[in-house]
Order: structure tokens, then sequence, then C-alpha cells
């Protein structure tokens, strides 16, 4: 990898070895390694008994915000009869962003099972926590015989959750040995379970996740093509044929797709689709010496952010855009502190400059006309302007000139009666998850208002507005108002997982 090191995850487990005092003064020596361990691209939790946690949550909060907090375990219940357990719903509360779950000694002393230890890595998961499952086999052998004993130990938590997980591999035989396992074993072993590790699925099956509403939910596969409010139906092209489904209450919330061949956004031909167009444009990425990244929304920053921080010393990266600043609409002091990061990341800037066309050449090279004159050849062109809502099943009638949908301040489709919206398709804000994630809270929120004969709440969408944008996987920058966010926190929100989905790592070790 070009310019920093890829992200590494160290850790300690304190177990009981310390008291109170001694704890807090554990974590205090700690703190200092925070900003140094971010310049190395380095993740550092800290797990202390149960008792201490309160204390540390406040010590990390003040001196060391990135240092991630730890629980030892968890119950797979958030809450009940359940004495001596402790709560995953707490530990959020106070501050944990990790569980350590499944240890060696815990499965010998308590008798724990792989499928308790899903269950409370489910909890953890509900909970927004990291699950940290601590794997191993009690056997010496070897490595095949090692990543047999373990596979099910990892099966078992992947089967429960698509969320991110960590797995912390350490040869239970060897535990408390005078002679450790070796590195070349222990690294041989590592090595085949991150490949059980990549066996989980990209995408998530949506039948599977409705499958616990049972008969009061019915999944239909395929893509609407007509709604007629006037007797309530819609249209669905499935691959059986057209199917006419009535309603009493419809919730639009189609979404948008990208303006060309290109991996921004979900592909209206299905999972498999998107899943191999972004195999293609990784391919693409990995070969090409020179890429044009088009537009300086928050995709093209974050895009150029990647490629920058990836392979900013080794490849030709460029973005254009033909506003006078990066992400138009944001103060100018936010879109400097992008401006500056790029070019940390060796990516090169062209502002006020549009793309007027764009030709393929004989060789599969790109070449673009730019307003000023000027043509480039480049190996990789990725266009990030514009989005088209998903809307020509709509009557025209109901949509503005961009093909929005238009809805009222409850989120109501305008016109019409019993029709909703969220998402990218409405008119009231920009097409930006954080957005999306409020309105879908607040149409549900309406829709049980409704059914209970209550009135409906106005969803507030003129609040201050927010973007939170990565550069690279170690910094960011953004707004809330007029006021830029730090890029602490935005790396914190967003950076930790910029450029690959949820997924399980795996830590290489003798710390726990």
């Amino acid at each position: 990898m070009a310019g920093q090191a890829p992200k590494r995850t160290v850790g300690v487990s304190l177990k009981m070895y310390f008291n109170l005092e001694s704890t807090a003064q554990y974590i205090r020596d700690c703190a200092p390694l925070a900003p140094h361990a971010l310049s190395r691209n380095v993740d550092i939790f800290i797990i202390p008994d149960f008792l201490s946690l309160t204390a540390a949550s406040t010590t990390l909060r003040l001196e060391a915000p990135t240092i991630r907090l730890g629980a030892q375990d968890c119950f797979w219940e958030d809450n009940g009869a359940y004495t001596g357990e402790v709560s995953p719903v707490v530990l959020k509360h106070i501050g944990c962003s990790l569980v350590e779950l499944g240890h060696a000694e815990r499965r010998r002393l308590f008798g724990e099972t792989d499928a308790q230890v899903a269950k409370k890595a489910k909890a953890a998961v509900r909970n927004g926590m990291t699950p940290l499952v601590c794997i191993g086999e009690k056997t010496k052998g070897t490595v095949e015989e090692a990543v047999a004993e373990c596979r099910p130990q990892i099966e078992s938590i992947l089967e429960v959750t698509e969320e991110e997980i960590i797995f912390a591999y350490e040869p239970v035989w060897a535990i408390g040995q005078p002679k450790p396992a070796s590195a070349e074993y222990v690294v041989s072993v590592a090595k085949e379970l991150r490949k059980l590790c990549g066996k989980r699925p990209v995408f998530a099956s949506i039948p599977a996740g409705l499958a616990q509403y049972k008969d009061k939910v019915e999944f239909v596969l395929g893509a609407a093509s007509a709604l007629d409010p006037t007797s309530k139906t819609v249209t669905i092209s499935t691959a059986s044929g057209e199917r006419q489904q009535t309603y009493d209450i419809l919730v639009l919330a189609t979404g948008s797709r990208a303006n060309g061949d290109v991996p921004w956004k979900s592909s209206l031909a299905g999972y498999e689709a998107t899943r191999d167009g972004l195999h293609k444009f990784q391919e693409q990425v990995k070969v090409a010496k020179s890429i044009v990244i088009g537009g300086a929304g928050p995709t093209g920053v974050e895009t150029a952010g990647e490629l920058g921080f990836e392979y900013g010393k080794n490849k030709e990266i460029t973005l254009i855009t033909a506003g006078p600043q990066l992400l138009v609409g944001v103060p100018p002091h936010v879109a400097s502190f992008a401006e500056n990061d790029l070019k940390k990341l060796h990516v090169k800037l062209l502002k006020g400059t549009k793309i007027t066309n764009t030709s393929t050449s004989s060789t599969g090279q790109t070449e673009l006309t730019l307003s000023n004159g000027d043509k480039v050849t480049v190996d990789l062109y990725l266009p990030t302007i514009g989005l088209l809502p998903n809307t020509e099943y709509v009557p025209k009638k109901l949509l503005n000139e961009k093909g929005d949908v238009m809805v009222d301040q409850f989120l109501r489709v305008k016109g019409v009666e019993s029709v909703w919206a969220a998402g990218d398709i409405v008119d009231c804000q920009p097409g930006q998850f954080v957005y999306t994630e409020k309105q879908a809270a607040a149409v549900a929120k309406n829709l049980d208002l409704v059914l209970k004969g209550k009135q409906a709440v106005a969803y507030k969408s003129d609040g201050d507005p927010m973007l939170a944008v990565a550069l690279g996987r170690s910094r960011g920058t953004g707004r809330f108002g007029n006021m830029k966010l730090p890029s602490l926190v935005v790396w914190l929100v967003k950076g930790r997982n910029m450029g690959m989905p949820k997924q399980s790592g795996l830590v290489m070790g003798t710390a726990f």
C-alpha cells in the first residue's frame, strides 16, 4: 500500500489482574499513545474489568477518544430476570464500542458453547458494538487440524451477523505453556482463517431478514412499472410477468441510481450486477496508471480521498470540478480543509473546469474534452455527477422538474391520498444516508400515528445542514450548519470503515 500502513488493531484485556486504582493508572498511561497510533493507522482498544468501565469511559473520552473501550463479556438478552449477567444495552450506554466474547477461559470454566457465543455476538451488534470473538484450537496438531477446529467457531458467528467482527486467534494449547506456538505456525493458521472470514456474503438477504415476521410480510422481487393512485394499484414487473398489487397505504422508497456505468449506487438489474460492477471497477483501478474523478461533491471527494490514500504515490489521480471549490455549498473553510488533505494524498485538483465530452479509444482509454479546450487521455474515468431518482413509474403530476417526488411536511406525497415517500426520491432534502435514515423513522412514526387515528407529526427538514466526508481512512471533514466538523469526529463516524464493506477482521497474538 502506498503512503500509509494498512489498518492494524492492537489491544489488551486486563482480566482480573488489576484493582480499581491500578486500572485507572494503566488507562491514563495508555492515553498518550492515541495520537501516535492514529498517525500510524492503528486502532487501540482496552478491555478493563466491569467495575472500571464507567471511570475508564470518562478518562478515554476526555484524554484519548480514539482509544476504543471494550467489555469482557455480555449477555445475549438486553434486559430481564438474569441475575449476575451484564446487559449489552448498559455497556453501550457506558461507552463501550466492542465486547470480548468466547475467551478460552470462559469456554473452559463456564462451559460456553459456540451457539452461546454467537447469541452474545448478535446482541453486541444489535446494540451497536463490535464483537471481538476469541477463537483457537485446544489440541496441538497441524495447521489443517487447527483450521478445522476453529472453523465452526467462526462460521457460527458469521451466520448470525453481517456487521463488523474482530476474531482474535490464539492456540489454546499454548496458553501458559513454557514454549509458545511458533510465529510460523500462528501466521499459517491465521492466513487460512482469514480465507474463512472472507467467504461471508457482501449483500444481505431481504427474505431472510423478513423471515422473523412470518406471514405478516410478503416479499415480492420485482420492479415497480406503474402507479395508479386512483385505483390504489401498483404494477410490478417480476420474472414471471406483471403483477397488480393493491394497497391501502403505500410508501415509496425506490431510491436512486448513478448516471452512467459507475458503482456508486445499486444496479437496477439486481445485486449480482452490483457485485459484478464493483469487482470490474476494482480490477480497473488496480491496473490503471492514470485516474480522473469527475465531480467534487461528497462522492467525488471521498472517492478521490480513498484512491489517493491507496495509490497516491504510484498512480496519477486527478479530481476535476466545474465549481470554484470542492463540495459546493459548504463553508469555504470546510472546502479548503478537504482540498489541502487531498493534496497531501497526492491528488491533483482542477477547479472551474467542465468535462464536456468523453470518448473511448481503441486501446480502452478514455479521452476527456475539457471546457478550457484541453484534451486529456486517461486509463480510467470515474464520473460522480448526478443521481437519477427511480421514479419513472410515478405519475408525472406527482414529480418536480428533476423527477423527485413532491412531499408535504409530513412526508406524504402531495396531490394523492395514503401515499408516503422517503429517501433519495423525495424533494425536501438531498439524497444522503443521514437524511434517509431520519425520513424512514419519521414515516414509520407517522404511519403508526395515522393507523391509531392520531394526527401525523411534521418532519423537520429545515434544520442545520449536515455533511460528513471521509478523506482516506484516517481523516475527514464536514459541516453542521456553518460549523466545520473536526476531522477526528468524521473519522470516528465514517473513516474507520472507508473503502471496504463491513467485514470480519482477524487479530493475531497472545494479548488475550
